[in-house]
């Protein structure tokens, strides 16, 4: 990709569209309903567990968790992103421990490690992104779980391909690159799983989200309408070669215990 780097993205200009174009959208739902599928199969119970969710926005699933019991930390860029969040877990009536700071600051804010550490869809508008990991991996306490998600560089070029953009499959679409509005680092899976692996992670299952629903005309969906499609999106995202053309991938792995 040819795209100069930018410095690590603030939404604080995109907060409510965000709500409103990924949330409130099936593009939201399935994001939401992967996470579902990976946590209920692999996490267990969220009771009294220690949350960190970095990078976590208007913290729409750590909310979900802390409904099951957990208690959660979350931290962002973004002031209009962490008083969303705030306002959501007050809403809520439940706690939450909030830092306004970049990723790389969180352990200034936040004492020691977590039982479970998030990072979603952050990573791709990072400028140096595999600098950023072992930090994130960092927070995680010895037998702890990580929930990694990212843009997927292979559904991005796809995605490209099919738009009649052959000659620069990983780039961006010129209007929203220009406007910080395009994710800048799209990730190989295969990257970022071998830089768990390399800091000491057991991957337990890896997915493609929106394998399905970014690759069927709107018509098609229409007509099949949203649970048929979450549906195929959850059974074909976990087998291969159709998760990897997910539009983000998510990953969940276990941090060694120390020996």
């Amino acid at each position: 990709m040819n795209n100069p780097l930018r410095p690590d993205r603030n939404f604080d200009d995109l907060s409510d569209r965000f709500r409103r174009t990924i949330y409130e959208t099936p593009r939201g739902q399935l994001r939401l309903a992967a996470l579902r599928a990976d946590f209920a199969t692999f996490a267990g119970s969220m009771e009294s567990l220690l949350v960190r969710d970095l990078g976590g926005g208007q913290g729409q699933y750590a909310l979900e968790l802390a409904q099951q019991g957990a208690r959660v930390e979350l931290c962002d860029i973004s002031s209009e992103m962490l008083a969303a969040a705030s306002a959501n877990f007050a809403e809520a009536g439940l706690p939450l421990s909030a830092a306004c700071c970049p990723i790389q600051q969180a352990h200034e804010h936040f004492a020691g490690q977590a039982d479970v550490v998030m990072n979603h869809a952050v990573l791709e508008w990072l400028e140096q992104p595999f600098n950023v990991i072992p930090q994130i991996a960092g927070h995680v306490r010895d037998g702890g779980l990580l929930s990694l998600m990212f843009y997927n560089l292979h559904g991005h070029r796809w995605r490209q391909l099919m738009n009649g953009n052959p000659e620069d499959p990983e780039g961006a679409n010129p209007k929203l690159r220009d406007q910080g509005n395009a994710p800048q680092h799209p990730l190989d899976h295969e990257a970022v799983m071998a830089s768990l692996q390399e800091l000491g992670f057991e991957i337990l299952q890896w997915r493609g989200i929106r394998c399905i629903h970014d690759h069927m005309p709107q018509k098609v969906r229409e007509r099949i309408g949203y649970e048929r499609l979450e549906s195929a999106d959850l059974t074909w995202g976990i087998q291969d070669p159709y998760r990897q053309l997910g539009r983000y991938i998510h990953v969940l792995a276990r941090k060694s215990a120390a020996k």
